[in-house]
């Protein structure tokens, strides 16, 4: 399956839409099996990517928990969790609501890539309270909840890590980053970008970086 890179960067470019059908509001619990830790943890959809440069669009719909052909996987956002997902290679890895977020890719087989949203953000740092050293909450700090420890007490293959901390630019009317990312068996291009709007669909507003990488 030849993947359609060139074409999604010319709909992102063009500030084209990415629409998503029954997702995420899907029939089906999101999948949630497979990694459990204390930080990260499986949730992801399996989908279907298609472009549509007629149209200017990208559109990213739902498919079925037990579908085995999808050739894509959108990474779900939890906060104070590192969330991943897993597609084969050759596949698409789409994760969105990034405003300070981390994006990991690693190669975790032979013919599979996991995609990781990171949360980083403010978090309570605690100290301790007088005489009898009870934690009290004194001041906020970012953190990201990074999958890294977790990849080396499992080991997989880091392909790449693209923090978005200060690239969101709320003055324009951006809402929100995503990635995009289109992995080949030994190549990933991938796309980061700003857009407006939620539910079935989201107007992008620039390409902010597009980064390639060979592993």
């Amino acid at each position: 399956m030849a993947l359609q890179k060139d074409e999604i960067r010319k709909i992102i470019e063009n500030k084209g839409k990415i629409s998503f059908r029954n997702n995420p509001s899907g029939r089906q619990a999101n999948i949630s099996t497979g990694i459990t830790d204390t930080i990260v943890e499986t949730n992801y959809t399996k989908s279907s990517l298609t472009v549509n440069v007629g149209s200017n669009e990208i559109i990213v719909a739902r498919a079925d928990n037990s579908n085995t052909d999808n050739n894509c996987i959108d990474v779900q956002t939890i906060d104070a969790l590192a969330t991943a997902g897993s597609v084969r290679m050759p596949g698409y890895v789409y994760t969105g609501n990034f405003s300070g977020c981390v994006f990991y890719l690693y190669r975790t087989g032979p013919n599979e890539v996991t995609g990781v949203h990171a949360y980083s953000g403010s978090q309570p740092v605690y100290g301790k309270n007088g005489f009898f050293g009870k934690k009290k909450v004194i001041g906020q700090a970012v953190r990201e909840f990074s999958p890294q420890d977790y990849f080396k007490r499992n080991p997989a293959q880091l392909i790449c890590r693209y923090p978005t901390r200060q690239e969101l630019d709320l003055s324009t009317g951006e809402q929100s980053l995503s990635f995009l990312s289109c992995v080949e068996n030994n190549t990933a291009t991938t796309y980061l970008f700003s857009a407006k709007g939620a539910g079935t669909g989201a107007q992008i507003c620039r390409l902010i970086r597009a980064y390639h990488v060979r592993f």
